[in-house]
């Protein structure tokens, strides 16, 4: 059977990286929300706060081993809950050289004093998670959140990212599901008028803990984009297998950050690259023989510049 033509495509982009292409960083573990399609409300593992020297020595390692890789202030927490932290944090990598910082953030926490501090630190990205139109559809999915604030939020930020005359990409992110694709095109019509760049995908099973509508058949299986693109660190320096081992299993782990250099456990996370290049599936952990998110395929990045569409790979999506 033929390969589906995205998956097709997605998987010519795939191969072994000597260090990962994006490097997501949890800031902290805690989050604000309890969205619908979110492993945070069930994550059972310690929550705290990273200590900046551990960030340091990360972002000192990223710059002087690529310092083009992306680095995603994201993963299983919500980075202004510690705002001064985050843009510390940010501008140390800064001044080391990373020339790839974003944020993926709710945007609930958006605050005016923070609008100019954010669009002067050099960022590149930053993402808001707004995953529906009408107030009832989003504060279904985006569980304690409030419509009117994240629309007014971003809404603000991009019109003060006019005024100054420039500053980071500023993306609104849309994950389909079946209780809102039928809103896409008025989130569409909304957003892509004030200046924001459009990011739709797939919804994502977590390591297999949600369903997901999206079905491929096993012969279609292609390397997953998150294993062969992304290192994950949390707050306290452990680096889990993959983005799918949210709670990070001890017997699956990479090991510490704070004990070892990255690209050691960028290395020793790479029998796992190799079975999934080897196209040896059944090798692999049991989480991956549930997890669906290899077949996510791409996201869509829509600019306000232009009508044209740009193929994003997934590992290029921070969750």
């Amino acid at each position: 059977m033929p390969l589906d033509p995205e998956l097709a495509s997605l998987k010519k982009t795939l191969k072994e990286i000597p260090f990962p292409s994006r490097f997501a960083v949890e800031l902290c573990a805690e989050c604000n929300l309890a969205c619908s399609m979110c492993h945070h409300p069930q994550m059972k593992r310690p929550k705290g706060v990273m200590p900046f020297e551990l960030w340091r020595r990360c972002a000192d390692q990223v710059a002087a081993r690529s310092p083009r890789t992306e680095v995603w202030f994201s993963f299983c927490g919500e980075p202004l809950l510690e705002p001064d932290l985050l843009l510390e944090m940010i501008a140390y990598g800064r001044s080391v050289g990373l020339r790839s910082i974003n944020i993926n953030t709710n945007g609930m926490l958006l605050t005016p004093d923070l609008d100019d501090r954010i669009l002067e630190s050099g960022i590149h990205r930053i993402v808001f998670g707004v995953d529906g139109f009408s107030k009832s559809v989003f504060e279904s999915i985006r569980v304690k959140a409030d419509r009117d604030v994240v629309y007014g939020n971003v809404t603000r930020l991009l019109k003060r990212r006019d005024e100054l005359g420039g500053g980071p990409e500023i993306n609104v992110q849309f994950v389909v599901m079946d209780s809102n694709e039928h809103e896409v095109e008025p989130f569409r019509a909304f957003w892509k008028p004030k200046g924001a760049t459009l990011k739709i995908r797939n919804q994502l099973s977590w390591g297999g803990k949600f369903e997901s509508s999206l079905c491929v058949p096993d012969d279609e299986r292609i390397p997953c984009p998150w294993a062969m693109t992304m290192m994950h660190v949390f707050w306290d320096g452990r680096v889990p297998r993959c983005p799918g081992d949210t709670e990070g299993d001890v017997n699956e782990e990479a090991g510490n950050a704070w004990h070892e250099p990255l690209d050691v456990l960028w290395a020793r996370l790479g029998k796992f690259r190799d079975l999934h290049m080897s196209g040896r599936y059944d090798e692999l952990p049991e989480r991956c023989h549930t997890c669906q998110d290899w077949m996510t395929g791409a996201a869509v990045r829509e600019h306000p510049e232009t009508p044209s569409n740009d193929f994003v790979a997934a590992g290029a999506l921070v969750r």
